[in-house]
């Protein structure tokens, strides 16, 4: 057959390629970030990648039209198979022009497949730029989704991961939302308006990053992790992907033969370093580090099963749980509920605390005002572990005042009770705690050493899960994953 139209095809899909548009590429090098080529390059396998989406339409005159504004694909992370997109900022700021990624949401619901999505760009474009060109498009949106009932679809059913290493607004940073975990990196930024935006409204001219920086967005949630390149978001998003498939055995750390010594009968100890003790070698993956940190919530193996850790940390506001503490927790457990991941809980709180939610403000007579709220916040943690289905190890290392243990670890009378609640030495009972008369914060199954615990929970592990591979998969979602 006659040649000319293959390789006018290939010759469209070539014009979006890295290697004929350098002075973009160079662009982009300068800003410290990848090509969305680039990216995807390095968070695909090799040899994986199936493209969705290079040719957009057929011009009037016979041309192929290649899409442009972002690369989406079907690849695999160490050889899960994954849904990858990365926008293209060099291009009319990322804008998607046609219905490829809803596409690509219908097909991991179907098949539950995890997405990874780079989502640097300023939105929705106003106007198609082929608009009034008489082209014949070619990948329109089809199939059961569009783009933001799609990606709330996938909550609680596929991990979603978001990496934001640029702009991010409007529906970009919508997506970044909807996501159960997203990365960011330094002198990023996620708002729902844009600078010119603001600007036109309200007369202020400011920067990206001055109107809606990633830094914020750390101190106060929005975002799961900072780290300092887009390759270390990649490899956070490859260890992310990384648990949700067990091992069938995995090391005790090196530091384990030393737990016992860890935590003093009283005072200040670091609860990072009762983790790893606890965990298997690789330590513990941690998420929200900035956020509310006198709670620690992340994911670490043990025995190679995949766990998800939530850890008073008494170096911060004493293990004090507050709003943002209970909000952290809360969250949490509905992402290892849904994910199939058992909780291990250690618990060293004196309880709750109004501390997050006092308003700097003073009322007329010179107090603190307290913002209403105490009545519902602390309830979110214990609303999750009530309808959680995951296994919950509860481990009670120093106090559990008030609420503290039920928000760290669920109510002993509950749906999902813990399967098991183990004290150390170091617990202190010494005091009678009023909420007593509702949970007795004396009632464990066993009080153990803290060399002991691994392999007691472990064990119990194998019992309660039996084999890991012949886990049948759910048919249905449990429930979505709260946004914040």
């Amino acid at each position: 057959m006659d040649r000319s139209p293959i390789d006018d095809l290939e010759a469209a899909r070539a014009s979006q390629l890295d290697d004929v548009r350098p002075a973009a590429v160079a662009a982009v090098h300068r800003a410290g970030r990848l090509t969305a080529r680039e990216r995807m390059a390095a968070l695909l396998d090799p040899d994986t990648e199936v493209p969705y989406g290079t040719i957009a339409a057929l011009a009037p005159d016979g041309a192929w039209v290649a899409e442009t504004g972002g690369v989406d694909a079907v690849g695999s992370v160490d050889g899960l198979t994954i849904i990858a997109s990365s926008t293209d900022f060099t291009d009319k700021g990322g804008g998607y022009g046609a219905g490829r990624l809803e596409r690509l949401f219908a097909l991991a619901h179907q098949h539950r497949w995890p997405v990874v999505i780079f989502v640097d760009g300023g939105g929705s474009r106003a106007r198609h730029p082929r608009s009034d060109q008489d082209h014949l498009e070619l990948n329109g949106p089809f199939g059961r989704f569009m783009l933001f009932d799609g990606i709330a679809e996938l909550s609680g059913w596929v991990p979603t991961i978001a990496i934001v290493s640029g702009p991010s607004f409007a529906g970009h940073a919508s997506l970044a939302g909807f996501s159960d975990f997203v990365i960011a990196t330094p002198g990023s930024s996620i708002g729902m308006g844009g600078p010119p935006m603001v600007e036109a409204a309200l007369g202020l001219s400011l920067s990206a990053s001055e109107l809606a920086g990633v830094e914020m967005h750390e101190q106060t949630g929005g975002i799961d992790l900072l780290v300092q390149t887009e390759p270390e978001a990649i490899e956070a998003a490859r260890r992310y992907l990384a648990f949700t498939i067990d091992h069938s055995s995995g090391p005790a750390s090196a530091t384990a033969t030393a737990i016992d010594a860890l935590v003093p009968a009283r005072g200040e100890y670091d609860i990072h370093a009762v983790i790893e003790a606890l965990v298997d070698e690789g330590g513990l993956f941690q998420l929200r580090p900035s956020f509310a940190p006198s709670v620690i919530t992340g994911f670490a193996r043990m025995n190679g099963r995949t766990v998800g850790v939530v850890a008073s940390q008494p170096l911060v506001d004493d293990g004090a749980i507050d709003e943002q503490a209970a909000t952290k927790i809360g969250r949490f457990i509905e992402v290892c509920d849904v994910y199939e991941y058992p909780i291990l809980s250690l618990i060293d709180t004196p309880g709750c605390t109004v501390g997050g939610t006092v308003d700097d403000a003073t009322d007329e007579q010179g107090g603190n005002r307290s913002v209403p709220g105490l009545n519902r916040w602390h309830t979110r943690p214990v609303m999750a572990h009530h309808h959680r289905t995951v296994p919950l190890f509860a481990v009670q290392i120093g106090r559990g005042g008030g609420l503290g243990p039920a928000i760290m670890g669920g109510l002993a009378s509950g749906r999902s009770v813990p399967a098991l609640w183990l004290a150390w030495p170091t617990t202190d009972i010494r005091s009678t705690d009023g909420f007593a008369a509702v949970r007795s914060q004396h009632a464990f199954d066993d009080v153990v050493a803290p060399s002991s615990t691994r392999q007691m929970i472990t064990r119990l592990l194998t019992h309660l899960d039996g084999d890991a591979s012949a886990r049948s998969p759910r048919t249905s979602k449990k429930h979505p994953v709260d946004t914040w």
